[in-house]
């Protein structure tokens, strides 16, 4: 009788010994937060892009052979851009890089008068490409990223004289540099949008009126914004 009651109050003693650890089990455990993971970004694209660019001039002219200047003047025109861009991102994880080659047609002229002469200098950016790497950091199906590259645009410059007939202009292609960033959204599996602005410097370019009498230096610079939507093999 002595050893069943022992026994009893044995078990008893083990069954509330163990309570507290199956109650522990028992409490739920916090999840761990969750992250969206980003959308699959590799691979090819293709895609258009249209939008509005501010073609920015500073011109400086000196007489000639003694190089005095006679005018230190600027302009600004809004224009229109479109074309196309082809490009690849590779991805690991939530950062994606990628290469991407755009080729645009531009409108609009800047246009300005020479102080103290009867002259209008203009200046024009007709095309662009640039070849650029891009940088970005995507989380679900929206990615942001920085952009830079090289430049190639044709331009054409002129100093018209309007009371001589000695007037100048110069058509050429230039290589600079060009810097920005963008917003990017994947809409489904195949089709993205976006919105980028890009600033684009292509360097400097002379024009000589007929008989060398002056001579104008032009600065060709660019802001671009523009909506692009593509195509993701």
């Amino acid at each position: 009788m002595r050893k069943k009651g022992f026994l009893i109050a044995t078990s008893a003693g083990f069954a509330a010994a163990a309570m507290p650890g199956a109650q522990a089990a028992d409490m739920p455990i916090k999840a761990p937060r969750y992250i969206e993971p980003a959308a699959n970004w590799a691979g090819w694209y293709i895609g258009a892009h249209a939008g509005a660019v501010w073609q920015n001039t500073q011109a400086d002219t000196v007489t000639q052979p003694y190089g005095f200047s006679i005018g230190n003047t600027s302009a600004s025109k809004t224009g229109f851009i479109g074309g196309g861009q082809i490009g690849y991102n590779w991805q690991n994880g939530n950062f994606v890089f990628g290469l991407e080659g755009d080729i645009s047609g531009l409108s609009g002229k800047t246009n300005t008068g020479l102080p103290f002469y009867d002259a209008v200098l203009e200046s024009r950016i007709r095309w662009l490409s640039t070849v650029r790497g891009r940088f970005g950091l995507a989380v679900g199906n929206t990615m942001a990223y920085m952009t830079a590259g090289v430049a190639i645009g044709g331009v054409k410059n002129s100093i018209n004289l309007l009371s001589s007939p000695y007037s100048g202009s110069s058509s050429s292609t230039k290589v600079g540099w060009t810097v920005g960033g963008g917003v990017e959204h994947m809409l489904n599996r195949n089709w993205t949008i976006g919105l980028e602005g890009l600033f684009v410097d292509l360097g400097k370019s002379s024009v000589a009126t007929v008989g060398n009498f002056k001579t104008t230096r032009f600065s060709n610079q660019a802001v671009i914004g523009r909506v692009k939507l593509n195509y993701k093999f």
